[in-house]
C-alpha cells in the first residue's frame, strides 16, 4: 500500500512517516527509472513481512557517513527525503534507467525520529536481510575513492579457476607475473571505511545472496568467502610460503582484516548447529564501529539465536538499564561463566560510555542485597631484606591513601564480607618509602604493601582491577582485608621489574586458588573503588617512570561501575 507523505505545515519539502499498521509491517523504497542527471524520484510503500505478501526487494548495506543530509529523494505530493552524499551515490549506480525497483534502506525506510519504531524494526532486520533477494553492498564512502575493480576480477577469477580447496594458489601460481598487483589490489579492497561499522554485519551474515558493489563493479560475496577461507585455511601451507615475503604480508594483512573475518562469519553461521550467543559477538565485535553506543548491542541482535526474543529492544533507555538488560540476559540465556562476568561488564562500560555519575544516579536500582564475587589467590608472603633496586622502584609509585580494615566472616564456603566496626586503621596516608616490601612464595612477584606484613598472609586479587589486597587468617574463623599493595613482576628479556598486569602472562599460572565472597553492593564499591587505578605503572628508559596517580579523578571509574552493574544484575535475576 502507497504511503501518503504528510507535508509539515510550515515546511513544505518536510515530511512526517506514517505509522506503521503493526509490528511484522516494514516500509520499501520504489525508486523510478531515470538516466544520468535526473534527479531521484521514489515512493514509500508499506508491507507485511511475510514470503506470500511481500514482493521481491533488494536490501542496500552501505556506510551511513558523517557529512550533512543534504542530497533530496523526491517523492509525491511534493515531499523530499534528504539523505547523505554516499547513500545518493549508492542510489544512482543502481537506478535503472527503465525499471522501477523495490529497495529496503534503513536510514529511509525506518523512521529514524521515534525510537517505538526503530525498537520493532530492529527485531524484523534478520527477516528483513534473509527475506532480500539481494544485499547490495555499497563500499565505497563518499570520500573514498579506491579502484578495487581489479580485485573484484582477481577475486573472482582465483575461486573458481578449478574445483579443489587451492583454487586460488593455483591461479596465482599459472599467472606470476599478476601477483603483485593483484594482492596488492585486494589489499585495498578491504580498507574501505564499510568494513569496519557495526550496523553492516548483520546484513552480510543475514543475507541469503550478498553482491559487493563499487561504481559499475560487481563482485559476489561467495567469491571473497571462497577467496579469505582457502587464505585462512592453508595460511602456514609450506607451498604458499614460498611465494615470497610480498605475497605473505598481503595476506597476512587480509586475514587480519575485518573484510576477511566477515566473510568466515558467513560461512561459519551457514555451518553452525548451535545458536550465536550475545556475549561472543560482543566481544568479538567490540572494535567495530557505530555512531550510537547503544548500537554495539542493538547492530548485532539480529545474529543472536531465537532466544534473542528474551531481550528487549528500548531506545530509550538509559545506559544503565541497557547494561543491566544486557546482563541480566547474558546471565540468564547465553549462560555466561562467572569467570567471565567482570571482564564483560567492564567491556560493555566502556561501549555503552558510562561514567560513574550515571551509575549514581540509579543506585535505586539495587540499594539491599549482597552479591558473590570471585577473589583469587596469587600466594603467601614472604618478608625478605630489600634489595637497591626497588629503592628505586619505589619512585614508580604514589602513596596511598588510608582504607578501612575489613573483616570476613569465614565460617561458610563463602566468605562473607563485614563491617569494620571496633578496628584500628591508619589514618594518614601511606608514603613510598614506608610501605612494606614483599614477595610471593614461589611466582616471581614482588610487592609493596601500603600496611603491615606477616609472613603467611596472603595476596588475593578482585578481577578486573590493578591493586591487590593482603588478607590475614585470624582465630574465631575470621579473616582481616589489610591493605592495598603494588604488584610488580620480572620484566622480560630484562633484569628489571614491571608492573604485573603490564606484560602479557597466563593468569592461570599465577593462581594458587580461588574464594568466594559476599559483598553488600556497597562495601563492593567501596573495595572496587580501593582497587582500581587511573593509570597504568610503565616502564622508563630514564630510571625516573613517571608516577602513578590516584587523584585524577577517574580512579573509581571503571571498578565501581562494573562491580555496581554486576551487583544490579544478580539481584535482578534473582528477583525475576
Amino acid at each position: 500500500m502507497a504511503v501518503p507523505l504528510v507535508p509539515l505545515e510550515d515546511h513544505a519539502s518536510v515530511f512526517r512517516y506514517e505509522a506503521l499498521e503493526s509490528p511484522s509491517t516494514f516500509r520499501l523504497l520504489k525508486l523510478q527509472p531515470g538516466g544520468q542527471g535526473d534527479k531521484i524520484t521514489a515512493s514509500l510503500h508499506h508491507y507485511v513481512l511475510e514470503p506470500e505478501s511481500c514482493p521481491p526487494y533488494r536490501a542496500i548495506s552501505y556506510t551511513w557517513g558523517r557529512d550533512t543530509a543534504r542530497h533530496s529523494i523526491h517523492l509525491p505530493g511534493d515531499a523530499v527525503i534528504k539523505v547523505r552524499k554516499n547513500l545518493r551515490n549508492a542510489l544512482l549506480s543502481v537506478r535503472d534507467k527503465e525499471a522501477e525497483c523495490l529497495l529496503w534502506i534503513d536510514a529511509i525506510c525506518i523512521d529514524q525520529g521515534s525510537d517505538e519504531e526503530r525498537n520493532h524494526q530492529v527485531r524484523l532486520m534478520a527477516d528483513i536481510y534473509g527475506m532480500a533477494n539481494i544485499v547490495l553492498v555499497w563500499l565505497q564512502s563518499a570520500d573514498e575513492s579506491a579502484d578495487v575493480a581489479r580485485a573484484f576480477k582477481f577475486i573472482h577469477a582465483a575461486a573458481t579457476f578449478d574445483t579443489t580447496n587451492q583454487s586460488g594458489f593455483h591461479y596465482s601460481r599459472a599467472h606470476p607475473a599478476e601477483n603483485k598487483s593483484n594482492w596488492r589490489s585486494v589489499k585495498n579492497l578491504c580498507k574501505p571505511r564499510y568494513w569496519t561499522r557495526k550496523w553492516i554485519i548483520q546484513a552480510l551474515v543475514m543475507a541469503r545472496t550478498a553482491v559487493l558493489h563499487v561504481g559499475n563493479s560487481e563482485c559476489s560475496m561467495t567469491d571473497l568467502e571462497a577467496f579469505c577461507s582457502e587464505l585462512h585455511r592453508e595460511r602456514n601451507n609450506d607451498a604458499y610460503k614460498k611465494f615470497g615475503s610480498a605475497r605473505r604480508d598481503y595476506c597476512k594483512v587480509i586475514n587480519g582484516s575485518p573484510a576477511a573475518r566477515l566473510a568466515l562469519q558467513r560461512l561459519d553461521r551457514s555451518n553452525e548447529q548451535q545458536p550465536l550467543l550475545l556475549h561472543d559477538l560482543i566481544e568479538r565485535y567490540a572494535k567495530s564501529e557505530c555512531e550510537r553506543p547503544e548500537d554495539h548491542l542493538y547492530a548485532l541482535y539480529t545474529l543472536v539465536g531465537q532466544h534473542r526474543m528474551h531481550l528487549s529492544i528500548n531506545y530509550a533507555a538509559t545506559p544503565v538499564q541497557r547494561l543491566v538488560a544486557v546482563l541480566r540476559f547474558v546471565y540468564t540465556y547465553d549462560q555466561l561463566p562467572p569467570s567471565k562476568v567482570v571482564e564483560f561488564v567492564n567491556l560493555l562500560v566502556q561501549l555503552f560510555g558510562i561514567k560513574q555519575e550515571d551509575v549514581l544516579q540509579e543506585q535505586g536500582l539495587s540499594e539491599d542485597f549482597n552479591v558473590v564475587v570471585p577473589s583469587t589467590i596469587l600466594g603467601t608472603v614472604e618478608l625478605q631484606p630489600e634489595f637497591k633496586g626497588w629503592r628505586a622502584l619505589r619512585r614508580r609509585v604514589e602513596r596511598l591513601d588510608p582504607m578501612a580494615c575489613y573483616v570476613l566472616d569465614t565460617w561458610h564456603e563463602v566468605r562473607v564480607l563485614m563491617a569494620s566496626e571496633g578496628l584500628n586503621n591508619p589514618q594518614e596516608p601511606v608514603a613510598q618509602q614506608d610501605m612494606t616490601y614483599f614477595t610471593i612464595e614461589d611466582s616471581g612477584f614482588h610487592g609493596l604493601a601500603a600496611c603491615r606484613l606477616e609472613a603467611g598472609d596472603v595476596i588475593s586479587h578482585f578481577p578486573a582491577t590493578q591493586l591487590v589486597f593482603a588478607v590475614r587468617e585470624m582465630p574465631g574463623q575470621r579473616a582481616l582485608i589489610l591493605g592495598r599493595a603494588y604488584l610488580f613482576s620480572p620484566a622480560q628479556d630484562s633484569d628489571k621489574f614491571d608492573f604485573w598486569l603490564r606484560e602479557p602472562f597466563d593468569y592461570n599460572t599465577v593462581r594458587r586458588g580461588e574464594q568466594r565472597v559476599s559483598v553488600h553492593r556497597s562495601k563492593l564499591i567501596e573495595l572496587g573503588s580501593l582497587a582500581c587505578l587511573s593509570k597504568d605503572v610503565w616502564k622508563d628508559p630514564n630510571e625516573r617512570p613517571e608516577i602513578i596517580s590516584l587523584n585524577d579523578g577517574v580512579i573509581v571509574g571503571s571498578a565501581v561501575i562494573f562491580i555496581l552493574m554486576l551487583a544490579v544484575i544478580l539481584v535482578q535475576v534473582t528477583r525475576g
